[in-house]
């Protein structure tokens, strides 16, 4: 007996001073988050933590488990071999997770879930977003976790247990019983009848203290067991169907009353450009930070802006998807993987197409990441243009072509349409590294400053965009659109879940532009998914099928905005404004704090029970 119990107990030792380590790591990369807890919040974080390092600690120990009794029944001297070749390749795989954890929560603020592992084991997406992080940090944290593992290798087979054998051997069997029982109440965590989860790390106001104590790999272990029920049930299911759709209801029952009147002509060519990453906080006239986005301040005064414009979701692939489909974003899914349900969405591009429009996709980048080249297909766009389409050293940074050689194409390629066009351009070298094909114009260190350059960098090349269309024979007839995939967390540091990093830019600009629209600002709240209910409607089109889209020059409207993160949501609007964490329960944002109770909370539950609902049945 004695053995067995120097074995878990030295076996749960060794993990969890890991996992210490870990967390200890973890706090000092985020410095600046750190900074702002009280010493009660960092002790918490281990303190919090602990048991859901002990039930990851009772996962790892299964398999040793039978080896040891494998070891004890058939005196059979493995144990020293199997940590060797075991504790390595697992602590390895820990610490690939880990670092993977580190960058993902640096630009996400989200502990790494089966979203983001799905991305970051995309090769050419891990690659493209390395250049961001500290590269040499994470090797290093990772030789340091392999390093440890073969230690600790080393020290578990020099122990009594794993060399002496000794004793009745059959009479192991019921220690091994005994054992494998508080194992298994270890890895639940409790002897109810619901096992342990991430809340029994969640102790503080503050999230990144909660974030810090949980478990990382555990956490995405969790993720990837949980994918089946975000995929097959609604997780969201927060009151009665018919409430639900009541309330729901009632935000898309004003009928059209809309006169105004977008476009000079009845068949505009269109072209839409997709900004990477451009929130308000880039954009001065949003209130942004000054002297990032000059090109487009020009074009806000000679446009139409619409200043309360959210994004749906904080990917691209959900931006994507929000705009052309006038889908919402789910938290834990996205749409656009599942090539069954996203064939089955509305998009405008059929639209367009059905009434003579030619249309075009042009993206610099490799079109197979996040299953783009599906979803562009589904659209039954005429053209479809990407990173193969342009000569090998085009290709100048990590996601491919950078947007000022994308966009000189692009005139090219607009030039060869038959008119009226439809032109989808998505930008894309401000997503991170950030590199860009020049000198960045904002010279200080840091993540902050380089994002910054890039912004600048594709503003300058949307500036001489316009200008050469200005020379084309199609320009008179054109309309241009710019809008954000989705906002970013810089260049203020925002966290992700905040609603300032969902609002961004959206800007209808051009000589085929209504004259008496120029300079003009609509301030009503709305959405990317109401792009493709309020552009239809100005080209007569029939927008029904987009059932989640509402015209935005539809004044009679309800004035909301909603947003999601992974498990949880936003809701935006004139009298309040909210962000809701689903696990657990939790509101983490809230402008109006002199109200006790949040009715726009039940909106927003209602909003997307139905939506995931939707999400389920295509």
């Amino acid at each position: 007996m004695k053995k067995w119990v120097s074995f878990a107990i030295n076996w749960l030792a060794v993990l969890i001073l890991l996992f210490l380590f870990q967390k200890g790591v973890f706090l000092l990369y985020f410095f600046n988050k750190t900074s702002s807890l009280s010493i009660e919040d960092i002790i918490g974080v281990f303190m919090h933590g602990l048991w859901l390092d002990i039930s990851l600690s009772c996962y790892l120990i299964t398999l040793p488990f039978i080896f040891f009794l494998f070891q004890v029944l058939f005196e059979k001297k493995l144990m020293s071999l199997f940590f060797k070749i075991y504790l390595p390749i697992i602590f390895f795989i820990i610490g690939l997770l880990f670092v993977g954890d580190l960058g993902i929560y640096e630009n996400w603020s989200t502990k790494l879930n089966v979203r983001a592992i799905q991305n970051i084991l995309n090769p050419k997406e891990m690659m493209a977003s390395s250049g961001a992080s500290p590269v040499w940090l994470y090797i290093l944290l990772i030789i340091i976790h392999v390093i440890y593992g073969w230690y600790a290798a080393l020290y578990l087979s020099k122990r009594k247990f794993a060399t002496t054998i000794g004793g009745i051997r059959w009479l192991n069997i019921p220690y091994f019983i005994l054992i494998s029982g508080f194992t298994l109440l270890g890895i639940r965590g409790n002897i109810g009848v619901a096992p342990i989860n991430e809340s029994s790390a969640y102790f503080s106001k503050n999230m990144f203290a909660n974030h810090a104590a949980i478990n990382t790999t555990w956490y995405s272990i969790q993720s990837i067991v949980n994918i089946k029920k975000y995929r097959d049930n609604n997780p969201y299911l927060y009151m009665d169907e018919k409430k639900a759709e009541a309330i729901v209801g009632y935000l898309f029952t004003e009928k059209n009353d809309s006169t105004t009147h977008l476009f000079k002509s009845e068949n505009p060519n269109i072209i839409f450009i997709q900004l990477e990453g451009f929130g308000a906080d880039v954009v001065e006239g949003l209130g942004g930070k000054t002297g990032l986005t000059p090109q487009l301040g020009k074009l806000i005064k000679e446009g139409l802006l619409f200043e309360n414009i959210y994004a749906s979701g904080f990917r691209t692939d959900q931006g994507l998807v929000a705009i052309l489909s006038g889908f919402p974003a789910q938290p834990n899914v996205s749409i656009i993987w599942n090539a069954e349900k996203q064939e089955k969405l509305p998009t405008i591009t059929k639209n367009l197409n059905s009434v003579g429009y030619n249309s075009m996709l042009m993206y610099g980048g490799d079109l197979s990441f996040s299953n783009f080249k599906a979803y562009a297909f589904t659209n039954e766009f005429n053209k479809i243009i990407s990173q193969e389409d342009f000569p090998v050293l085009s290709k100048t940074t990590k996601w491919g072509v950078d947007d000022g050689k994308m966009l000189e194409k692009a005139i090219e390629e607009i030039s060869s349409l038959q008119t009226p066009f439809f032109s989808y351009l998505i930008t894309l070298t401000s997503h991170e590294p950030y590199d860009i094909p020049e000198e960045p114009h904002f010279k200080e260190e840091g993540v902050a400053a380089k994002f910054m350059s890039s912004i600048y960098y594709v503003d300058q090349e949307i500036g001489k965009f316009i200008e050469t269309a200005k020379k084309k024979p199609w320009y008179k007839n054109t309309v241009f659109i710019f809008c954000a995939d989705h906002g970013h967390r810089y260049p203020y540091n925002r966290e992700i879940l905040m609603p300032g990093v969902h609002h961004i830019p959206l800007l209808i600009w051009g000589d085929g532009l209504n004259d008496q629209l120029t300079g003009k600002r609509i301030r009503s709240y709305g959405s990317q998914t109401d792009i493709a209910s309020t552009l239809l409607n100005q080209l007569n089109i029939n927008s029904t099928e987009f059932k989640w889209s509402n015209d935005l020059l539809n004044f009679a409207r309800k004035n909301y905005a909603y947003y999601s993160f992974d498990d949880g949501f936003g809701w935006v609007s004139p009298s309040d404004t909210i962000a809701f964490n689903n696990y657990p329960p939790q509101l983490i944002f809230q402008t109006n704090t002199n109200r006790s109770e949040h009715p726009c909370i039940d909106t927003a539950k209602a909003y997307l029970q139905l939506l995931y609902d939707a999400y389920l049945k295509y």
